[in-house]
């Protein structure tokens, strides 16, 4: 079966940027017998940044380009072969206050490539850990924080067709109480970024993705439910 890298979207689950709910559901009809229109009709109020998102350049960055940008002219980043990569160990360093830290390292995902027997960075590259603790909704826990070093996202950039990029926790960057973006930032000069990514169940391995965003007028950020796909299960569908 194909893996679905979103969980179920649970009516006022909590956001995870004190926005309130991640998602709210408003009835708009309802059927009713002598009531007109006869239909289920709802308003639906998300906080994506609380969910699976995709992020372009217009989120960190004051005039960066927007999601529109990519749906007319670049859809090619949206589908295609992704390769995911698991770091093995536990590495998460205890920062207090219940919160752990993972930085990956630059050579954590050479070895990643070797593993996957690749020569270069891929084009579409999700990574995450081995394990993690998951919250109540189904999330990488926030308190397991994963971000990359800035010399791993600087190798990811070096491969100039590198366009997407994803991980499992909520954000690519942790620097509380600075403004600073820095891995953001070094990630868009090439790709998008998809964050909230559910990964735990899925081996490292090549895929096949698709990840198309809402076609929102003027937005930085899109929910999205990725969907991974083996190459036989690929073949299948279109022999």
């Amino acid at each position: 079966m194909p893996y679905l890298l979103s969980p179920l979207i649970k009516i006022n689950s909590p956001g995870m940027w004190s926005e309130g709910p991640a998602y709210e559901k408003q009835r708009i009809y309802s059927i009713e017998a002598g009531k007109m229109p006869p239909v289920n009709y709802d308003r639906h109020i998300i906080g994506a940044h609380s969910l699976t998102h995709l992020e372009t350049p217009a989120h960190t960055i004051r005039d960066g380009r927007k999601l529109g940008d990519y749906l007319k002219q670049d859809l090619g980043r949206f589908f295609g072969i992704t390769y995911v990569l698991k770091i093995p160990g536990n590495w998460y360093e205890d920062k207090g206050n219940g919160v752990y830290h993972w930085v990956v390292s630059k050579e954590e995902i050479i070895d990643g490539l070797k593993r996957l027997r690749l020569k270069d960075i891929p084009n579409k590259l999700l990574i995450t850990t081995e394990s993690y603790p998951q919250n109540q909704e189904g999330y990488h826990d926030p308190n397991y924080v994963l971000t990359l070093s800035q010399e791993a996202a600087d190798l990811l950039i070096s491969n100039p067709e590198f366009h997407l990029y994803g991980t499992s926790w909520k954000s690519s960057d942790y620097n509380p109480g600075k403004p600073e973006r820095p891995i953001h930032n070094t990630i868009f000069k090439s790709a998008l970024i998809l964050e909230n990514l559910c990964l735990l169940e899925v081996p490292e391995g090549e895929y096949f993705m698709t990840v198309f965003p809402l076609l929102l007028e003027d937005a930085s950020e899109s929910p999205v439910t990725p969907v991974l796909f083996t190459r036989e299960e690929l073949w299948g569908a279109i022999s």
